[in-house]
């Protein structure tokens, strides 16, 4: 019998986890029609469209994983590793997506002589498609080695008729090599790109900054708001990520688990349930058309 702070604990879950899911429906529901409407999407809304459904994705999955997990429901091992396979694939590609997102900030914003980057800020709208196209393919091919992965512990457990294919919580069970590649390539790589994007984007509001101030012209130029924008935006982003990060590292691990700390271990739970609904609240305020759309909408909605 689950305990009563166990059930209060889930409801918390349930509730925040409803608030991101309503958030990043919204901004999926506002790029689809947007989508219908025009019959295209440009760069940014095309990344919009992948993070609100990435966020819906990973949102409905981590609420019966947690669910079975905490209440400590009997449910099929291969099924509960397949989900566990398919969250880390989308965590994976969402992963990407917020660093995509923080490149395409930081190109528009920043102002650089380099060719490299004069090349990217004149080809970033078309190169937004072909870096969600790449990042969903390797999210992908990681989904099919994880699931061959399980297949073929499946195959040797039932020869070897072992019954404890399971051995705790963890997002990604199947074999150090997948967690490594994992670890290195869909989380460490895009935090690192997010990190850098953020310091151009300070650093260029910095020397914006100071540019104003050796002319006297005053902060409340377009181009001062739009690189306070960027930057706080970029800057929120980043937090996010790491703390996403970091209470997935320590359930990955299983770090709490190990430790006995079950309060660690909620924490981390109630951390990732949080970072998709922070990011779909977000992503409605500094979005124009989001936030247009909100304002339609709460406007129609009273009385």
């Amino acid at each position: 019998m689950p305990s009563s702070q166990i059930i209060a604990f889930l409801v918390v879950v349930i509730d925040m986890a409803l608030c991101g899911f309503i958030s990043n429906s919204f901004i999926t529901a506002v790029m689809v029609v947007e989508w219908a409407k025009c019959r295209t999407l440009d760069a940014k809304e095309q990344l919009l469209l992948s993070m609100g459904t990435s966020s819906i994705c990973v949102t409905v999955l981590m609420i019966p994983a947690l669910t079975t997990y905490y209440l400590k429901l009997e449910i099929n091992h291969i099924m509960m590793r397949m989900i566990n396979v398919f969250a880390s694939s989308v965590i994976f590609f969402r992963y990407w997506l917020l660093a995509w997102f923080c490149v395409f900030y930081c190109i528009k914003i920043v102002n650089g002589t380099h060719s490299l980057f004069l090349w990217c800020k004149l080809r970033i709208s078309h190169l937004v498609s072909w870096l969600l196209a790449v990042s969903l393919a390797a999210s992908l091919l990681f989904s099919a080695y994880a699931f061959h992965n399980i297949s073929v512990q499946h195959q040797n457990t039932t020869t070897a008729n072992v019954t404890n294919m399971t051995q705790g919580y963890s997002w990604i069970e199947t074999g150090s090599s997948l967690q490594l590649f994992f670890l290195i390539t869909g989380s460490s790589c895009p935090l690192l790109v997010t990190l850098l994007c953020s310091i151009m984007v300070v650093a260029s509001l910095c020397r914006h900054i100071c540019n104003m101030t050796g002319k006297g012209a005053s902060f409340r130029s377009r181009q001062t708001e739009a690189h306070i924008k960027a930057a706080g935006t970029v800057l929120s982003f980043l937090i996010i990520y790491v703390a996403f990060y970091i209470a997935h590292l320590l359930i990955v691990f299983q770090y709490f688990e190990k430790s006995e700390q079950r309060f660690g271990s909620i924490m981390c739970s109630v951390v990732q349930v949080m970072c998709p609904s922070a990011h779909g609240i977000l992503l409605v305020f500094v979005n124009p058309k989001l936030k247009q759309a909100a304002t339609q909408i709460l406007s129609g909605a009273k009385p």
